[in-house]
This record gives structure tokens, C-alpha cells and sequence, in this order.
């Protein structure tokens, strides 16, 4: 299971036996989409002192707990 996935649930977003593969729908690349992203962060780092250091767990799980308050899901 991803961890967008994990995090859906455990915010109560989504049911705990939701279907993921019933409901998943591959299609093409859309007008707008990127095959390869590169990110510099170093004139950052350099000019602000500025480091991200949040994980993608702990950001997809803010956002399925935003999600769910600003959607009252």
C-alpha cells in the first residue's frame, strides 16, 4: 500500500477496507504533465539558510488531516 494511501485511511478520509485497485484508472499522460522533475534547492539554502527537511509520510499525512477538516468528511 502507498503512503498517500495509508494516510487516507488513518486520517478517516477513506474507509478502512476501501478498494484502492477497484478504483484506480491508469490513463496516458495529460496535456501539462512531466515525465522527470529536478529540484535546486541550493540558491535557497545559500541566500536563506532555508532546508525542508518534512518527510513525505509526514506531509501526505498533514494534508489527509487538512483534507479531511476543510472537506468535514
Amino acid at each position: 500500500m502507498d503512503i498517500l494511501q495509508q494516510e487516507l485511511i488513518r486520517a478517516k478520509v477513506l474507509p478502512d477496507d476501501y478498494n484502492f485497485e477497484a478504483h484506480k484508472k491508469l490513463v496516458p499522460m495529460q496535456a501539462g504533465d512531466v515525465p522527470v522533475t529536478y529540484a535546486d534547492i541550493s540558491d535557497l539554502e545559500r541566500d536563506f539558510g532555508f532546508k525542508p527537511s518534512t518527510s513525505l509520510r509526514d506531509g501526505l499525512r498533514k494534508f489527509a488531516e487538512w483534507y479531511k477538516f476543510f472537506y468535514k468528511v
